[in-house]
């Protein structure tokens, strides 16, 4: 597996472009921050510090006037702001969770100090889009409160309390403290006892023969542990019912979701752990379906090959 492993760390570092970022393949024209932040977690556990610190700075420095980052297309050497992200929420909650890794795993912060009031500015964007019940708005012009976004808003917002914290700016560490209870109490709100699953997005609860977004969102509580105890296995059990061979990728979806990996790991899974990880080198990193090979997923995969099986 070591082999492999330092396969995709080439595989993302060859998408590293010279003003900081990253595309989301090597030969891909597309600029998504969102990704980037997700992937980038994988080089962190790897001590690639370099290039997660220019990604987050290419970040801050990408903010625009209304507090949000869009996505980029590459033309020849020239990123062009396409005016257009998927998500006002996850982006920069997202970027905290990186930032926050990056310095849980290398303490030096001085980097970092410049740009407080930056961060200070991306948690107030979030905080625009959340709302009494302690949910957020996907975005300002799109108002619908997806179970996703909303653990990744929850733990994004824990992890800038962190950052905050090792800052020194207390006042915002207790805002984002807040906010993220505020949110996991959303989230919890979005459960239904009776049907034993989440809202995928404001109450609307899952058809379980629908892959995405309804099988994969139930994945989320169990992944961002925004799930009450016991509520993660009914979960699993019925995501495994559903798509009991989730693991080969037999889910009618060509793009390999191997954030299912790490579900799979967390519940205990190995086998479908194995299995994921075998059949997604066969399928996607050797296979016919490479093009749906992102780096995101190469990230979610090197993290998944990195976690030691119990004895």
């Amino acid at each position: 597996m070591n082999e492999i492993v330092e396969n995709q760390k080439a595989y993302l570092l060859s998408c590293w472009l010279p003003s900081g970022t990253f595309r989301l393949a090597p030969k891909n024209n597309q600029i998504n921050p969102y990704f980037t932040n997700l992937a980038l977690i994988a080089l962190v556990r790897m001590q690639e510090w370099d290039c997660v610190r220019s990604h987050i700075e290419w970040y801050l420095h990408h903010v625009n006037a209304d507090g949000y980052v869009n996505d980029y297309r590459l033309e020849g050497t020239l990123e062009v702001d396409t005016g257009k992200a998927d998500s006002e929420d996850s982006y920069h909650t997202t970027l905290f969770s990186l930032l926050a890794e990056m310095m849980r795993a290398n303490e030096e912060t001085a980097w970092v100090e410049p740009y407080k009031d930056e961060l200070i500015v991306l948690m107030q964007a979030v905080a625009r889009l959340q709302q009494k019940d302690g949910l957020t708005w996907a975005k300002r012009s799109y108002r619908v409160k997806y179970l996703m976004d909303n653990c990744e808003v929850a733990k994004g917002f824990a992890d800038a309390a962190h950052v905050f914290s090792m800052l020194g700016c207390d006042e915002a560490a207790e805002e984002a403290n807040r906010r993220a209870a505020a949110c996991r109490a959303g989230i919890q709100s979005m459960y239904s006892a009776l049907r034993k699953s989440y809202a995928v997005y404001d109450r609307s609860y899952p058809g379980w023969r629908k892959w995405y977004p309804d099988v994969t969102s139930q994945a989320f509580p169990i992944l961002y542990q925004m799930a009450r105890p016991d509520e993660d296995v009914l979960l699993y059990e019925k995501i495994t019912k559903a798509f009991p061979h989730f693991d080969t990728f037999q889910t009618g979806d060509l793009y390999p979701w191997m954030a299912m990996g790490e579900c799979a790991r967390l519940m205990g899974d190995w086998r479908r752990v194995d299995s994921m990880l075998t059949t997604a080198a066969e399928l996607y990193i050797f296979g016919p379906r490479s093009p749906y090979w992102l780096i995101h997923e190469s990230g979610r995969f090197v993290e998944l090959s990195l976690f030691s099986r119990p004895l």
